[in-house]
């Protein structure tokens, strides 16, 4: 039992240890989570692992200043920070998330030419014209301060301050290793996006940041996620004292971790071709199966509601995202797919919520298992019989499959050659293709 004010005994478990070795080498490593995961806990770990070259931002960097303090240059600055941090990591009584970066002396201590960058950074992040100005004109000898737009940066918005802190932290050359926790804290969607670009651009990074060999972020935010290459991205899970890290590895995980961040249910929107709302485990595993391989260069975002009656709690996360459905670019790449019994009154109710009605898919028959392609079922059962369904049990030919069990068998035998069920064709596939601009024979 612990005591009140005793700190928690958190270990990694065996494949996390292996990971975090993965990303002290990587180029670029992204931590999501949900809250009280331990992705600020990895990250301080690393620091420690890493050793003083390891340059730790936490979120607690709010910072203001008129006037720019002299520099004294210290040899060991960078040691100093580093077994400041850890001093007050390995000794702390709570959760403190202090950044060891005081933003008026990281200015202070760039060489004059870093300063040149971080002001011409600042010119193309946020179109503001940053000077470093005596506080007496004509007088040299006076204390230097930082003028955006004329005024002294102080007055300024945290969120321009709070990027100034991330720019100046990355430009420091004694470190090769940053890490920062939630870069998103403070800054707007639009800066979060004009920023990542800038640091996801190999071209930037070569010119202003050639001696970063390791960036590692923590974040809540989908703009931070890495787009260029998903396996630089992992999920962060805690259980009890155990924290796990999971390292993405396609394109559905990135999906996933992608709308968590954005509330979480509808699991992906990665902009993609078509957004596919379904009702069940199966519907979902058949409907991605499919399209991925059918659909070659084409996203799509297959969304699981877990039954019929969380559909219209799904389309109402859409509406927050987009809106007006009506209005939207998804106006015709919307689809809901629902088993012939389904709740009363469902379908009028998402036509109120802007899902035309050619978009609501409603089969025949009550199971995805009728929708199979004939001639894999066939080959499974070997038998033309219609298959015969009882609970969560699919029977034919004497043979008899778990609903899941048959999915998993199905979706290993589809490729791009596969034949579909007629009714799927013509009530859904050819729907999807006239949505995105598919034209057959």
């Amino acid at each position: 039992m612990y005591h009140f004010d005793q700190r928690p005994d958190t270990v990694f478990s065996e494949q996390t240890q292996h990971l975090l070795e993965d990303i002290k080498q990587s180029s670029y490593s992204v931590l999501c989570g949900r809250n009280n995961c331990g992705k600020s806990f990895i990250l301080k770990t690393l620091t420690q692992s890493i050793g003083e070259k390891a340059s730790y931002l936490g979120p607690a960097r709010y910072q203001n200043f008129h006037v720019l303090d002299y520099y004294t240059p210290n040899r060991n600055r960078i040691k100093e920070r580093w077994h400041s941090f850890i001093s007050l990591w390995q000794n702390q009584q709570q959760n403190i998330d202090n950044s060891p970066l005081n933003l008026q002396q990281a200015i202070a201590q760039l060489n004059d030419h870093k300063r040149e960058q971080l002001i011409e950074i600042m010119q193309k992040l946020l179109n503001s014209k940053m000077e470093i100005k005596f506080s007496v004109p004509e007088n040299s000898m006076s204390q230097k301060y930082i003028s955006v737009d004329e005024h002294n940066i102080s007055f300024t918005s945290s969120g321009y301050r709070l990027i100034t802190t991330l720019v100046t932290s990355l430009l420091d050359e004694e470190a090769d290793t940053f890490l920062i926790d939630e870069p998103e804290l403070g800054v707007s969607p639009e800066a979060q996006g004009i920023f990542s670009d800038f640091i996801f651009d190999e071209n930037v990074r070569a010119k202003y940041f050639s001696h970063i060999k390791t960036l590692i972020l923590a974040t809540h935010s989908t703009i931070f996620l890495d787009r260029n290459n998903i396996l630089n991205n992992y999920w962060i899970e805690k259980k009890n004292n155990y924290i796990d890290i999971s390292k993405v590895s396609s394109v559905a995980d990135i999906n996933k971790i992608h709308f968590f961040l954005l509330g979480n249910r509808l699991e992906a929107l990665y902009m993609p071709s078509a957004i596919i709302i379904v009702e069940g485990k199966c519907d979902h595993k058949f409907i991605e199966r499919v399209v991925s391989t059918r659909y070659e260069g084409f996203k799509f975002s297959v969304i699981q509601a877990n039954g019929d009656g969380r559909i219209r709690e799904v389309f109402n996360i859409a509406k927050t995202l987009f809106g007006d459905i009506q209005k939207s670019p998804y106006k015709e790449r919307i689809f809901a797919v629902l088993d012939s019994v389904h709740g009363k009154g469902l379908v009028e109710q998402l036509q109120k919520m802007g899902v035309s009605q050619e978009n609501i898919v409603v089969w025949t028959k009550n199971g995805i298992e009728y929708y199979y392609p004939p001639s894999i079922i066939k080959s499974i059962f070997s038998s033309d019989s219609e298959l015969r369904m009882n609970g969560d049990r699919i029977c034919s030919n004497g043979l008899e499959y778990t609903k899941n069990e048959l999915a998993d068998m199905i979706i290993s035998k589809i490729d791009k050659n596969t034949e579909y069920n007629q009714e799927f064709l013509n009530e859904f596939l050819s729907k999807v293709e006239a949505a995105i601009g598919i034209t057959r024979c």
